[in-house]
């Protein structure tokens, strides 16, 4: 019998699953945009087959789904999302195709603003990563769902070295904004996406130039035009704050006319591609607060 399994492999005459026993395949999880992707990556990916939905340099407020996104999510043991305000089109879609029980929200904001969030100065910010407190209730979040999908897996000691990461982050973050005077805290942002990081640095976004918490909604108003400028020029702020990749037409208009420095270009949005600066939860904090605090204390 032996000889006989031997001459058949030679011929090619046995089915693979015969031949060699295969690995046990891997969970799919599929994540809606670059941070949630990393995060994913440094608490299971050796364990996980994960697919990113939305790269670097993209916009994720109004993303549209690809035949080929659908058919990953369809498979997906796990979909990690953001929060409904941010991805809007991920609750469609699971609500749709009967997906809710596999779609893990990271920060689900469709309750915070009649709960604990209430009294928050972001508001209806979904850009709750900015945060080092919130991200680090996301983590544990994350954790724990991987958990369910991946349960013979030990993934304590990358969450713990991981939380490490995130106090060394905070840690050098409060150092660097609480040298800043009281009069040098207030900025303008092109949209609501900085709130969480300045309440928890305590700095003040005194006003927005959209008013979605998407940067690609339409120009304000000269209305709006003119209700910014006052302010800028009542409370002396110097600093306003656009996204990388976005116009910032509006902005610059806006700083010419008051007499302050161009907009500061930062990239809060996304995580760049690997081995560019940005390219890690971390280094995207580290930088842009950086360049941020050198704006604000430069006035």
């Amino acid at each position: 019998m032996r000889k006989l399994f031997s001459t058949l492999c030679l011929l090619g005459l046995l089915p693979a699953s015969l031949i060699a026993i295969k690995e046990p395949a891997k969970p799919l999880v599929v994540t809606s945009f670059t941070i949630v992707e990393s995060w994913v990556q440094v608490l299971a990916g050796k364990h996980l087959v994960i697919d990113n939905l939305i790269s670097s340099h993209s916009e994720t407020h109004g993303y549209q789904l690809s035949a080929r996104d659908a058919r990953d999510l369809r498979r997906a043991q796990l979909i990690v999302g953001m929060s409904p305000t941010l991805e809007p089109w991920l609750e469609t879609w699971a609500h749709a195709n009967d997906r809710q029980d596999r779609l893990l929200w990271l920060f689900d904001d469709r309750t915070s603003a009649g709960t604990s969030h209430k009294d928050h100065l972001h508001g209806n910010d979904p850009h709750a990563w900015t945060s080092p407190a919130e991200a680090k209730k996301m983590i544990r979040l994350l954790r724990d769902r991987l958990h369910q999908i991946l349960p013979g897996c030990d993934l304590e000691h990358a969450y713990e070295e991981y939380l490490k990461k995130i106090d060394a982050v905070d840690a050098e973050l409060r150092e660097l904004f609480a040298d800043l005077p009281a009069d040098r805290r207030s900025l303008i942002t092109q949209h609501a996406n900085l709130h969480h990081f300045a309440e928890y640095y305590r700095l003040k976004v005194a006003g927005t130039i959209l008013a979605s918490s998407s940067a690609e909604s339409g120009d304000a108003s000269a209305r709006h035009f003119s209700d910014m400028l006052a302010l800028i020029r009542r409370e002396g702020i110097k600093v306003i704050v656009t996204d990388a990749g976005q116009s910032d037409a509006f902005a610059r208009r806006l700083a010419e006319d008051a007499g302050i420095p161009p907009p500061l270009s930062l990239s809060f949005e996304y995580l760049k591609p690997m081995g560019q600066v940005g390219d890690t939860w971390e280094s995207m904090m580290i930088h842009n607060g950086r360049r941020l605090h050198e704006a604000l204390q430069r006035r």
